[in-house]
């Protein structure tokens, strides 16, 4: 999938892909700017509502506790009846403890105590709330005195069959009979003065002109408001009054999910913020109600604000990336049209290059540096294949030369054979014996076809040459090879014996003249299998000693003996470099020497008997 986006990019320029690249960039990032914005905002923006909605009906409901509290405590006096008249006995007060005496029963309830008691409540309602709509005095047995002489109520009236309790109970609003206008009831137990017992109720019939006052001095947003539920679900108050005293499920409350507060609901397409308290008095709470949008004022403004600046935002990238775009690609243009000249073979352009941090000036400089490195390497490549071509001049030379010398060594061989057979009839073995090893041993140096010997072939090779020896020097020499029949089908590179054993010669047997001997023995150490060839001549110098050794340390990094052609110890350095060529830096020549009792040169080659790739 990766690769498949990449490929279908590769098909724009640059240019185009950084102006798309600028304008998602800022587009991604106006938008979550934008969202970040809107989530906290309106984050903030409720928990604000609730603080603020959560004290204003907190506020609301302790004022309206605080109101049916004073009217309670101001009613003590109704109750207990008005004092008696300071004239005393002369002129006394009619009023005086009626309402005790008729609800505890002492007085029955004739009409003029009817007409005082009523006239007490009235003036109660004149003097003090104006907003009571009525007072209606309850007896246990069912008798009732209202202050706007009503003698009769409806059976539905919520207050009249509540059972008898010390507590106050607070009606929600409902339709008075017979005003038709809505009202909420307080239901005030009535204690006896004498024995403090209950001895009825006091019914107060309150219009909402006082809580309509408390609760129009508070508003929230445009539309937003604060409602009053009771705890049956019915309106209390709301600004509507079509609503007052309606169940929630008969009005557009219903939509709502008023059992938690601080919530956010959808309601017809649009969020709105509810939350509410509860009157530990009266059991009612103040709902409030208010469209997120009203309280987000300062969100809708801070939308706004983004539009412009991504409208801006977007004509700037349109206007300047362009502009910027080119001089960043101004670089890249110039390099291409180089590497299209590179590419066409002129390695003779200029890449231009200023100094700096800047990473296409670096890509100008590593490409200049390329293409000098690049011109040095054909350069070099046309000098190998100059060399490549003499040399296989040469080769074809060396090959014609060789094959040239091939015709000389059989004129040779036919004349050490002509001498054999003539030393033969004359009856000279000793030069017969010479002219048949003198030809075997050439004809075995002159085999060039193979580079691996076995060490049986190469110890044959040898005694033909100590023959030859011994028949030089007579009966003085000496030599004597032991070497384990087990050891005989290893295979070491060709002449590697012989040129030691002549090196033996010359430095140790001619010196005494050949009386002196020379061992060859063969034994396996490890992987390993080690040819010595000890002499008891006059060994060798320390000094030239250290140099021999050095030569042949040099020769063994170097793996090349054509730089040792000058030394006398040309058939130690030939062999040990072949060797070092052939097996690795682990095998080779190495001399011990011992002044006045003689010299051991060893060989180390792998114990192996396998065929090797070279033969092969």
């Amino acid at each position: 999938m990766m690769n498949q986006l990449k490929r279908y990019l590769y098909r724009f320029s640059i240019k185009q892909k950084m102006i798309v690249a600028f304008l998602t960039v800022s587009l991604l990032g106006v938008s979550i700017i934008a969202v970040s914005a809107q989530f906290y905002y309106t984050k903030a923006t409720t928990q604000d509502f609730y603080n603020i909605a959560r004290g204003s009906s907190a506020s609301l409901n302790h004022q309206i506790d605080r109101y049916f509290k004073q009217l309670i405590q101001s009613t003590s006096a109704v109750i207990a009846g008005p004092l008696p008249s300071i004239g005393g006995v002369f002129q006394p007060n009619r009023e005086a403890g009626a309402i005790q005496a008729w609800l505890s029963g002492d007085e029955p309830l004739t009409l003029p105590n009817r007409l005082v008691i009523e006239d007490a409540l009235r003036r109660y309602i004149t003097i003090n709330y104006s907003e009571i709509e009525s007072l209606v005095l309850l007896k246990e047995n069912g008798e009732f005195i209202s202050s706007n002489g009503q003698v009769k109520y409806r059976p539905e009236e919520p207050w009249l069959h509540l059972p008898v309790g010390k507590k106050t109970v607070v009606i929600p609003t409902y339709v008075s009979y017979p005003y038709q206008i809505p009202i909420v009831s307080l239901v005030i137990p009535v204690y006896s003065t004498e024995n403090a017992r209950i001895v009825g109720r006091l019914v107060v019939n309150l219009s909402l002109s006082e809580v309509k006052e408390i609760m129009g001095k508070t508003s929230i947003g445009k539309t937003g408001n604060f409602v009053i539920i009771s705890s049956s679900d019915t309106i209390v108050y709301h600004p509507d009054a079509s609503l007052l005293g309606k169940p929630l499920s008969e009005t557009p409350l219903k939509r709502f999910r008023l059992s938690i507060p601080e919530t956010m609901q959808k309601v017809d397409s649009l969020d709105y913020l509810t939350t509410f308290t509860k009157s530990d008095f009266t059991e009612w709470r103040i709902l409030a109600v208010v469209p997120l949008q009203e309280m987000a004022t300062g969100l809708n403004i801070a939308t706004k604000s983004m539009l412009i600046v991504l409208v801006v935002l977007f004509l700037f990238v349109i206007l300047f990336v362009p502009i910027s775009t080119r001089l960043l690609m101004e670089p890249v243009v110039k390099l291409k049209k180089v590497m299209h000249e590179v590419e066409m073979g002129n390695l003779d352009v200029q890449v231009e290059h200023h100094p700096g941090k800047d990473e296409l000036q670096s890509l100008n400089r590593s490409f200049r540096q390329m293409i000098g490195r690049l011109k040095e390497l054909i350069d070099d490549v046309y000098r190998y294949e100059l060399r490549e071509m003499q040399f296989e001049v040469r080769q074809k030379d060396a090959m014609i030369k060789a094959l040239q010398g091939q015709i000389n060594p059989h004129f040779l061989y036919n004349t050490l054979d002509i001498i054999r057979s003539i030393a033969f009839l004359e009856e000279v073995p000793r030069i017969e014996k010479i002219a048949g090893n003198l030809a075997a041993f050439f004809r075995y140096t002159a085999r060039l076809e193979q580079l691996e010997v076995t060490l049986r072939e190469e110890i044959d090779h040898l005694r033909k040459y100590l023959e030859i020896i011994d028949i030089r020097f007579k009966q003085n020499f000496q030599s004597q090879v032991y070497v384990n029949e087990k050891f005989m089908d290893v295979r070491l590179v060709k002449l590697s014996l012989q040129p030691i054993v002549e090196n033996a010669v010359k430095y140790a047997v001619e010196p005494m003249n050949g009386n002196a001997a020379i061992l060859i023995s063969a034994f396996d150490e490890g992987d390993d299998l080690i040819l010595e060839v000890a002499d008891n001549g006059p060994g060798i110098p320390l000094d030239k000693l250290k140099d021999l050794r050095r030569s042949l340390a040099q020769v063994g990094e170097q793996q090349a003996a054509g730089h040792y052609a000058a030394r006398d110890s040309l058939g130690l350095a030939n062999v040990h470099a072949r060797l070092v060529l052939h097996y690795g830096d682990r095998y080779g020549v190495s001399i011990e020497s011992f002044p006045a009792r003689g010299t051991i040169v060893s060989i180390r080659i792998p114990d192996r008997k396998v065929i090797s790739d070279n033969e092969s």
